[in-house]
């Protein structure tokens, strides 16, 4: 246990009880059961999460923020709706018990990190993945309930399990399907070949964001005529090509294709014939029995060798690479390394194949590969990071910039060529495709995915130019938070294509027209919000997912059809249809829908494209924040690293207030939190100074307003007002850094120079009225102990009271005469028994208050002065100094800090007008600081 953490554990404890006793309260007062009402309402939603685990740090910034945001939005005076629903979906919980069965270490480590027992992990496996769903969900509310999540915990539901929401999703998707949004179709696909299922997203271990992409395929040919086919996203490189790479230890196959006989690895067969090729395999053979001899290029005519290349991904393309040194530094470094071993060398012939350049780019080289590795310092195929960088900067640039030097296209851009040339030589015979994912995906079940081509499969019609236009319309309107996300929307919104949106496995909504297909993870949790809405009711009126038909969520949701004849119909009462239409139609639309960056280019773009599908403007969304991922210590969550903690182990450590602002103040925008505990001290010193605070307000007696009281009431309203703007735009480090340490530090300045004064009580309510969102049970309990009544969230935001200009400024010249006194202090190395503070001649202020108001008449001046004055309207000019307090408040301000500052530095203070000393010091003195004189 950490010092630390044993000081300050009686304090620690003293917070969470403090918690626990506020999280009853507001549960027995039903304080965030929200209904409706005549007052303005706002609806939040966060990401419902999968139930295959409990809440880990990697939640906690997201979901802390939204809880933060609608306690701010119950601040401002509005009704607010905070439901949390959970999300059993698809592959993950399956994928998960496969693993416990399988024995594998990792999950079952995993799932004891969240407190399961080895009886509990019996269960999951006898029990299925139902049973497993409601356990871990039940961790999620029980955490979220310890966090203080200020939840309306009557509307909770469970996707693919809560048999009434499934009857929702079906009224979804028979919706969509009316309007044309769905179609049957044939579209590649990532697919789980042990699911036998497209894998979306969601149902992935790794991969996420990774989608299907078209390869060329390049029919290298063995003078025998037998094909060596290399998959490629850069066929206008064919001309450059010096050699091929294969495998030494992999495993090929002799296959026959299209009347062919072509070659490649043994993951390939499948993935061809999941991309409806007839496929037959009529031979094997390792890749060291091809080394050496030669294939001919299709579009050169050359013939080049076939080299080893330990880098091959069997599973990548057709396991076989073409070489284009000079434009691709893997290939480049690749060649080299063969190189540095004489023997290769010579049994290849190594010395005479070199780079071949074959596109011009303006502000490349004329081997830009080598160039490039040389500038990074690249010397081996295992610096993959810096190999990957290289690679990315070149094939950018010569796809814009790059023109063609050789073949056919000579003299042409790359990047208008490019699909001609793949469509002519396509033509030719020359060239063939086959889809690969972007980048490994591994499925839940932990299973490698590749891209099959789905005939007879349900989509969803992204592609369709309509509904896009809706969609940007929708962007185009909205908010977002940072505003420059919204650029990624209109973007992804432009790229996105149809996509599958059942598969045959996992859990799921069956799909209503076709029960052999399950509606797949992504597709399920697009309108859910509007379920919010409802899902209480349904509770409270029993009513039972046989009578939720169409004609009832058309009523509820579209205003549709008779209530009293579906009433009467259906056996529900006409009240819990009314109650329901009424629910939707206060609620409705979602006010901001909070979540993490990564889910920008899919469940948050398909959660608008779903919305303008089915409602009209008027329930579209009208606001989306976004925020960075969390990394902990400043690296990367993962498993590997042991840095996943759960969430509840840190609310049990330090409370749920300490957790909330530590993460929600690391940061802002796009950037990711950074969770570090080191930090938790600064605050635990702050809290302990806010609960002083308000044992010495109670104490105190009222008295007449001094310079520093009118500062620290204005620094407290300032902070309040300043506050509401940071909140609004979700920027909750700036308002940590402004209300916890800003204003406390001017109140560490305050108790400093004072006792405190009971007049500055309303204004230190409104502070505490501010802080709330970020220490919401900290601040409940600070209201209650000022003697306050109600919850601090209640009674509207605190109107700004009246400010004290020329007291800030007066504390400020105070400040700054300390820091001057330190930094002489230290020139001059010897502690003083005297200080001289020496206020500035009247002549000196005469200037300033004139140049203020235009020029100096010097003639006024007395001759003598004169000179002087001239040489100081030239300095003034320069330093443009905006603010000098009068030379009698500065008199003021400085006699009354002289105790203050005799304390500090342990000298007698005297402080002087210019004309009343002769000190030679005097003459620094300034309109904006005093001469200082140590003795």
């Amino acid at each position: 246990m950490s010092t630390f953490y044993s000081e300050n554990e009686k304090f620690l404890s003293f917070l969470k009880k403090i918690e626990k006793k506020w999280q009853r309260s507001w549960l027995k007062s039903k304080a965030f059961e929200a209904n409706p009402s005549k007052k303005k309402k706002f609806f939040l939603t966060f990401p419902i999460p999968y139930v295959n685990g409990a809440p880990h740090i990697g939640h906690s910034f997201s979901s802390f923020r939204a809880d933060s945001f609608v306690r701010f939005k119950r601040l401002e005076g509005f009704n607010v709706l905070f439901p949390q629903g959970f999300h059993a979906t698809g592959e993950p919980i399956l994928g998960a018990i496969e693993r416990i069965k399988n024995n594998d270490e990792t999950q079952i480590k995993t799932f004891k990190l969240y407190g399961a027992t080895d009886e509990d992990l019996k269960k999951f496996v006898e029990k299925g993945p139902e049973w497993t769903a409601k356990y871990w969900m039940k961790k999620w509310i029980e955490v979220l309930k310890m966090a203080g999540f200020s939840i309306d915990w009557r509307r909770t539901f469970i996707t693919a399990i809560t048999p009434q929401f499934n009857k929702f999703i079906e009224w979804q998707y028979n919706t969509l399907r009316r309007k044309g949004y769905v179609t049957q179709g044939t579209h590649p696909v990532i697919w789980c070949p042990h699911c036998q299922s497209p894998t979306g997203d969601h149902d992935r271990l790794k991969g996420e964001g990774e989608s299907p992409i078209e390869f060329v395929l390049i029919k290298f040919k063995l003078p025998s005529g037998e094909v060596l086919p290399c998959a490629t996203l850069r066929p206008e490189t064919v001309y450059g090509v010096t050699n091929i790479w294969i495998k030494p230890d992999g495993n090929y196959v002799w296959v026959e294709l299209n009347n062919e006989v072509w070659l490649v690895s043994e993951p390939t067969v499948l993935k061809l014939k999941d991309q409806l090729r007839k496929v037959k395999v009529i031979g094997k053979i390792k890749g060291e029995k091809l080394l050496g001899k030669e294939v001919i290029n299709p579009i050169t005519g050359k013939k080049v060798p076939i080299l080893p290349a330990s880098f091959i991904d069997l599973h990548v393309g057709t396991g076989i690479v073409m070489s284009v040194p000079a434009h691709a530094p893997y290939d480049f470094i690749a060649l080299e390394d063969l190189k540095k071993d004489p023997k290769i060398k010579s049994k290849y012939n190594l010395e005479h194949i070199n780079p071949v350049p074959i596109i011009k780019t303006e502000g490349l080289g004329e081997i830009p590969a080598k160039e490039i590795c040389e500038k990074l310092g690249i010397n081996s195929q295992s610096e993959k990071e810096k190999l990957d960088e290289a690679t990315e900067e070149i094939y950018k640039k010569e796809y814009h910039l790059g023109v063609l030097t050789i073949g056919e296209f000579k003299g042409k851009k790359v990047s208008e060529i490019k699909e001609t040339l793949i469509k002519k030589y396509k033509l030719e015979g020359k060239f063939d495709s086959i889809w690969e994912t972007t980048d490994v995906v591994i499925c839940r079940c932990g299973t490698r995915c590749h891209v099959k081509i789905l005939e007879n499969q349900w989509f969803l019609r992204y592609s369709d130019e309509k509904w896009k236009e809706k969609v940007r319309t929708l962007v185009k309107r909205m908010s977002f938070y940072p505003e420059e996300i919204r650029k990624q929307f209109l973007n992804t919104v432009e790229w996105l294509k149809d996509k599958a949106c059942t598969r045959r496995t996992g859990l799921g909504t069956l799909l209503p027209w076709d029960k052999s297909w399950k509606i797949e993870t992504l597709s399920d949790s697009t309108i859910y919000m509007a379920y919010y809405t409802i899902s209480h009711l349904i509770k409270k009126y029993k009513i039972k997912s046989n009578q939720l038909t169409d004609e009832v969520f058309d009523f509820i949701f579209l205003g549709k059809g008779n209530p009293k004849k579906i009433s009467k119909k259906l056996r529900i009462p006409l009240r819990a249809l009314k109650e329901m239409r009424k629910e939707f139609e206060y609620f409705y639309p979602v006010d901001l829908r909070s979540s993490g960056k990564d889910l920008v280019q899919n469940h948050l773009t398909f959660y608008l494209f779903h919305h303008t599908a089915i409602w009209p403007k008027k329930y579209w969304p009208k606001a989306i924040a976004v925020n960075g991922f969390v990394q902990v210590a400043g690296q990367k969550m993962s498993k590997s690293k042991g840095n996943i903690i759960p969430l509840k182990k840190l609310i049990e450590k330090y409370g749920s207030d300490l957790v909330r602002i530590n993460i929600i103040s690391s940061n802002e925008g796009l950037d990711d939190a950074d969770w570090r505990e080191e930090n938790i001290h600064s605050f635990v010193s702050r809290i302990k100074m806010l609960f002083n605070l308000v044992d010495t307000i109670k104490k105190s007696k009222k008295r007449k307003l001094s310079n520093v009281d009118k500062f620290i009431i204005s620094r407290m309203e300032e902070a309040v007002e300043k506050s509401r703007k940071l909140y609004q735009e979700l920027r909750f480090r700036s308002a940590t850094q402004l209300l916890i340490y800003s204003v406390l530090n001017d109140f560490e300045w305050y108790l400093q120079r004072t006792k405190v004064n009971k007049a500055i009580k309303p204004s230190f309510e409104k502070y505490i009225k501010a802080i709330s969102p970020l220490l919401p049970h900290i601040s409940e309990e600070l209201w209650k102990r000022l003697g306050k009544k109600g919850f601090v969230f209640q009674g509207g935001w605190p109107k700004k009271g009246k400010t004290y200009k020329d007291s800030v400024e007066g504390e400020l010249f105070i400040k700054k005469v300390i820091e001057d006194i330190n930094e002489i202090k230290k020139i001059v190395g010897v502690a003083p028994s005297e200080i001289y503070l020496i206020v500035a001649p009247d002549w000196k202020f005469k200037v300033y208050t004139s140049l203020k108001k235009g020029e100096v008449e010097i003639s006024s001046f007395e001759k003598e002065l004169r000179g002087k004055v001239a040489k100081y309207v030239q300095i003034l000019k320069k330093k443009r100094k905006e603010i000098a307090l009068p030379p009698k408040k500065q008199l003021k301000l400085l006699k009354e800090a002289s105790d203050l500052i005799e304390k500090r530095f342990g000298a007698k203070v005297f402080v002087l007008r210019y004309e009343e000393t002769d000190l030679a010091k005097r003459e620094n003195a300034d309109v904006d600081k005093p001469a200082i004189y140590l003795k």
